[in-house]
């Protein structure tokens, strides 16, 4: 079996119909890969330079390699991608994209792709969740001691970091990785430094399950994370991305979108009711205005008693300002709410020519509440399913005649 590790040659026109590889009896020609170096570099928002093509191409060989193992294993299972499951995922592509229905087909023409190199890696990543769905769903087993102990370790993590991530990831076979995987590993990060879309590399290029869904992770605790990862996210600011990261399996890039404390609520989700008093018409000075206020501040304990206690002092803009989260306040009102107790006047804000305090009427804090036990079922099987599933794509490369011909 010949190392994926290659560096093709500049093509040139008449090397267009050679093989670029042979995967068992499906041939992986030239005009394949290059098509879906096309691909890669349209919608991963790459830039299109000779250098970087030389760079992503023996990785989209790979990949191709592994979409081609994961078809065959399909076939052997009796299973066909429909075409409503394919115009299914199409949609499901536009939706993410904000685009209207078509927009899949419309963007192929406006970037001059081929529609056959998009729909097969496509058809790949369906035909790859199903049959891995009926290998092993079957065989995974999640007891109900697992499921409280899960809970156990939730209530235990309350209030510890966790972390909202998007991973990419490359396999590496070997202990020693080849130069050139570590070098594309650090161009992709400079790439995505550069403003190149997370969701669409981690797609074409990630090795992981969850590549089809942009490597998305959703919410993960610090100690979900090995070792070698958390010790870069507990120290990454949100929208960053962290350079290669090295473990026993490969390389991982990072994409950090936010970090929270596990079960805790947002402050910024809290609702309040908010009432406001502004002070400074007819030309009032400004200390009359101080004044004003001051002995408002003194009088009124709730917000029923700081509009009758104000009335005829303060401007027709003063009143019920209704209810909200904090969220949905400017970010200089923010910290200010925040740290108003209920009742309280607070300090004076220049508004226009005058000025204004604001009072917290009512105070309804979110709550966050555990999952529930399905809901931990669902993610225990799956992370197994994602082990098994990597195994299996490991053993059938291992299986499989892999001919690399470039």
């Amino acid at each position: 079996m010949v190392p994926y590790a290659i560096t093709p040659p500049l093509v040139k026109s008449e090397e267009i119909i050679r093989i670029a590889a042979v995967v068992n009896d499906d041939v992986i020609s030239m005009y394949d890969l290059l098509a879906r170096v096309e691909v890669a570099i349209a919608t991963s928002n790459l830039p299109n330079s000779k250098q970087l093509r030389k760079q992503i191409t023996p990785q989209i060989l790979r990949a191709m390699i592994d979409e081609r193992v994961q078809i065959q294993a399909a076939k052997r299972m009796d299973y066909t991608v429909s075409d409503q499951a394919l115009d299914a995922a199409i949609k499901t592509l536009e939706k993410r994209n904000g685009g209207p229905p078509g927009s899949f087909d419309q963007f192929l023409k406006t970037n001059k792709l081929s529609k056959e190199s998009v729909e097969s890696q496509i058809k790949a990543e369906i035909s790859w969740a199903t049959i891995v769905s009926r290998r092993f769903r079957s065989s995974i087993s999640v007891g109900e001691h697992e499921i409280d102990e899960a809970i156990g370790r939730l209530e235990d993590s309350r209030g510890k970091p966790e972390y909202l991530i998007n991973e990419i990831f490359l396999s590496v076979d070997n202990k020693s990785p080849d130069p050139r995987i570590i070098e594309f590993a650090d161009n992709l990060v400079a790439q995505l430094r550069e403003g190149a879309d997370f969701f669409s590399i981690a797609r074409q290029f990630s090795q992981s399950a969850s590549a089809s869904t942009g490597g998305d992770l959703g919410w993960i605790l610090e100690d979900q994370l090995p070792t070698e990862i958390s010790s870069i996210v507990k120290n990454m600011q949100p929208n960053k991305v962290s350079e290669p990261i090295r473990t026993y399996e490969g390389f991982f890039i990072i994409s950090l979108r936010s970090k929270r404390l596990a079960l805790t609520a947002n402050p910024l989700d809290t609702k309040i009711n908010l009432t406001q008093v502004i002070v400074g018409q007819n030309n009032q000075p400004k200390s009359l205005q101080v004044k004003i206020l001051d002995r408002l501040r003194t009088n009124s304990n709730t917000c029923e008693q700081l509009l009758k206690n104000s009335s005829g002092e303060v401007s027709q803009l003063s009143g019920s300002l209704g209810s909200f989260q904090i969220r949905d306040l400017p970010k200089d009102l923010q910290l200010l709410v925040s740290k108003i107790s209920i009742g309280k006047l607070s300090q004076p804000l220049n508004y226009n020519n005058g000025l204004r305090a604001l009072m917290v009427c009512s105070r309804q804090e979110s709550s966050v509440s555990l999952p529930n036990r399905e809901q931990i079922h669902l993610r225990i099987a799956n992370k197994r399913m994602e082990l098994l599933a990597r195994r299996h794509l490991r053993n059938l490369r291992r299986q499989a005649f892999i001919d690399v011909r470039i």
